[in-house]
């Protein structure tokens, strides 16, 4: 325990804010950026006020973070500002971590439009060919967080004859400027993928984080997303101090400990995340096109129905503490009945392979065939969906109808290729893309229909899918559209995203009645 007038103290302590920079109009900024030396090119790019606020912030304090609604133009942010810094002589190599493949070439792709004066090489290839490409001279590497945690892990160091360690540190010295992209992918303070980016952030000049979303059903995100920035500056060097600053704790129903956010505290919490970001909701800055949200509810088939039965009795009599694994009875029960509300379920065979079995009765299905089949002329449409197997059987529908259309999951070999053939040619009207693969980083502004055929996990999956496709740049219509099945698991997550809760915790705690 933390003495509490050590807390109060650091509670009161003095802190940042930088919103006076949205009152400043745009010929106060260009006349502000008349006067550096050398004054800023932007290239002949056009950058919105908010942009140029940004640009100004990033340039005086060098360690920042973004909280800029998606298609707010983060991207184009960083790489003028990295552009200028070379201006100046001050010789910036960059890292980019992304949080997937698809999301590296959303940086190709604005380098090549906005600055394409500076060299980018996209890292996609395996670890021996990604640290290979390191050697390279250029302005800017991007590379995925998972690619780059695989490179400096043991089986990587290996390959190389270095300890991870050594490893780290080599790749962390290569570089003195880092972007964390959507930086809320390293909420685990415990994860490689902090001690990752940590390493590179402590020997980085530059560091700067972007995302739209910076929490969703859990605050204690928050803090790594700083430290990464600013090594405690804003929510203490260690996250002790912060919880028992803001939450509550207690022992939960496992035996393990629980912190929930003491809500009275979240004014404190915004003018303390202050100090070093500062936030633009999309209504700051673009006048955007409706979005008309279309629930569809459907019936569960009666096939089913017997099956999410055993499921949920499964799940009451593991909540009794009838069984000792009752905490991973609860989560394969849970994932089951999801699938159950999508038209199939996998089961493990004798030589525990996986089978998936697909019920005869889809409504699901049938009613995405006529989404499909009355897609307007001209429009193109992006399909989310949770499970893999669930990408299969909406391509096998697609390919059915004859409809051309591309396909992104996790296990997808092309991603990049994928993204291209949908984004690129005129009779690829369909995308159907994992929402945790594609909630992202992804430009999607060429689609106006959205069809949830299964619910993203979390709250920020969700505004980030949507996110995709009605951005700036959209100028037409957003039509999304859930289909839900009635009284399953499905619909609850539905409404649990709109909650910003954690369906999943709340059934393991019993709190949620079947």
């Amino acid at each position: 325990m933390i003495n509490h007038k050590v807390i109060e103290q650091w509670l009161s302590r003095d802190v940042n804010n930088y919103d006076w920079a949205k009152q400043k109009s745009e010929g106060a900024w260009d006349r502000h950026f008349a006067k550096l030396k050398p004054p800023p090119d932007f290239n002949g790019a056009k950058l919105w006020l908010h942009q140029k606020a940004s640009f100004g912030l990033l340039n005086e304090l060098n360690r920042f973070i973004f909280h800029i609604n998606m298609g707010g133009g983060k991207t184009l942010i960083t790489l003028m500002f990295l552009r200028y810094k070379k201006q100046r002589g001050e010789k910036p190599r960059a890292i980019i971590f992304v949080p997937y493949l698809t999301s590296v070439e959303t940086w190709v792709e604005e380098n090549e439009k906005h600055t394409p004066d500076l060299r980018v090489v996209p890292l996609l290839g395996s670890t021996k060919d990604n640290l290979e490409a390191l050697q390279q001279d250029a302005d800017l590497f991007v590379i995925c967080y998972q690619s780059a945690v695989a490179m400096l892990s043991a089986k990587g160091a290996g390959k190389w004859h270095l300890s991870p360690g050594l490893l780290a540190t080599a790749f962390g010295n290569r570089f003195n400027f880092m972007v964390c992209d959507e930086i809320h992918k390293t909420k685990g303070r415990n994860t490689l993928t902090f001690d990752m980016c940590k390493w590179v952030s402590q020997r980085a000049k530059w560091a700067i984080g972007l995302t739209g979303t910076p929490f969703g059903k859990d605050l204690q995100d928050l803090w790594p997303q700083f430290y990464l920035i600013d090594f405690g500056e804003t929510l203490g060097p260690n996250i002790t101090l912060y919880r028992e600053a803001f939450f509550n704790t207690k022992v939960n129903h496992w035996g393990g400990w629980e912190y929930t956010f003491r809500k009275p505290m979240m004014p404190q919490l915004h003018k303390m995340i202050k100090n070093r970001s500062i936030h633009y909701g999309l209504e700051e800055f673009y006048d955007m096109p409706p979005k008309k949200y279309v629930p569809v509810r459907l019936g569960l088939p009666q096939a089913s129905i017997s099956y999410a039965k055993i499921s949920i009795a499964n799940i009451k009599n593991a909540l009794k503490g009838k069984d000792p694994h009752a905490y991973r009875i609860i989560e394969n029960e849970y994932i089951l009945l999801r699938q159950l509300a999508s038209g199939f379920m996998t089961l493990k065979a004798e030589d525990n392979d996986k089978v998936h079995v697909k019920f005869d009765e889809n409504p699901k299905l049938e009613t995405l065939e006529g989404l499909v089949d009355q897609l307007p002329a001209g429009s193109k449409m992006v399909v989310f969906h949770h499970f893999v197997y669930t990408n299969h059987m909406i391509s096998e529908l697609l390919t059915k109808m004859k409809v051309k259309h591309a396909r992104i999951w996790g296990g997808q070999r092309d991603p990049v290729g994928q993204l291209r053939l949908f984004k690129d040619t005129s009779d690829c009207r369909v995308l159907v893309i994992n929402s945790k693969s594609g909630s992202s980083s992804l430009n999607l502004q060429g689609a106006n229909y959205v069809v949830f055929f299964e619910q993203p996990d979390s709250p920020i999956d969700r505004q980030q899918a949507e996110a995709r496709c009605w951005r700036p740049g959209q100028d037409k219509r957003v039509f999304i559209y859930d289909l839900l099945m009635v009284g399953t698991m499905d619909e609850r997550i539905h409404f649990a995203n709109k909650a910003g809760e954690d369906l999943l915790k709340q059934l393991l705690e019993g709190k949620v009645e079947l």
